[in-house]
């Protein structure tokens, strides 16, 4: 009777804390590589303490985003409710490549420049590669080894459909029109992507996101003069026949 009792409130915890790992998180990208960043995650205590305890990751991040001139954070908050937290963060930054390096570059202990903190799985790993004609973006996000942090999310990890329809889900908004990527759906210009993952179906590897989209083509100078010439000739023209009727 106990064993099933014990199975019963493992079971119900399994489902609470399946389907309280969510997040959103949406990048606006300019041509330059520049932009912006709004993101949301909520997850269970347990789990979120596997990568630090809010008010401390809070502190933490500030103090790296004060220290770092390519990242500007606006808006970094965290709330408790029911046994869980929401972290939400929103920022700016001067190169895509500098936000996914923020981690690596602020946080990481310089005598151990290759151990890995447990804040970057907020980040993932992402490149960025502007050209002369088109910006490329790779990126992946694995957050299957914050499901190994307690007995209770790794017994989620072995039983996925507990995950129901809980996912996470990525926008990005681009210069210009996407040519290609591997997201979920895009808006009808093409400007912009998401991607959605459900959960149940990526417990046991990172999460990639792929994208190559056109720059607006920059209209040089001579374009310019070259719509303008006609009208000052059509000046000129007009002020040499008043001189001659003169």
């Amino acid at each position: 009777m106990l064993s099933r009792i014990l199975l019963v409130i493992s079971g119900a915890l399994c489902l609470a804390l399946a389907s309280c790992i969510e997040g959103e998180e949406q990048i606006w990208l300019s041509a330059n590589g520049s932009g912006r960043i709004e993101a949301r995650y909520k997850m269970p205590s347990a789990v979120a303490k596997r990568i630090g305890k809010p008010a401390e990751l809070v502190r933490v991040l500030q103090e790296a985003a004060e220290r770092d001139p390519h990242v500007e954070i606006t808006d970094l908050t965290h709330t408790t409710e029911g046994g869980g937290i929401t972290l939400t963060f929103a920022g700016t930054f001067d190169n895509l490549n500098k936000l996914a390096s923020f981690p690596q570059r602020q946080l990481r202990d310089e005598s151990k420049p290759d151990k890995r903190v447990q804040a970057e799985v907020l980040f993932g790993e992402s490149a960025m590669v502007i050209s002369d004609e088109n910006i490329t973006y790779d990126r992946e996000v694995d957050i299957s080894w914050l499901l190994q942090s307690t007995p209770a999310t790794k017994s989620i990890a072995k039983m996925p459909a507990l995950f129901g329809k809980s996912s996470l889900r990525f926008i990005l908004n681009l210069p210009g029109e996407a040519q290609e990527s591997n997201a979920s759906s895009q808006s009808e210009d093409k400007l912009r992507l998401e991607w959605n993952f459900l959960l149940k179906e990526n417990t046991t590897g990172p999460m990639p996101m792929t994208a190559r989209a056109a720059l607006p083509a920059s209209k040089p100078p001579w374009l310019f003069l070259l719509a303008i010439l006609p009208l000052v000739f059509f000046v000129q023209n007009i002020r040499s026949r008043k001189k001659l009727e003169q």
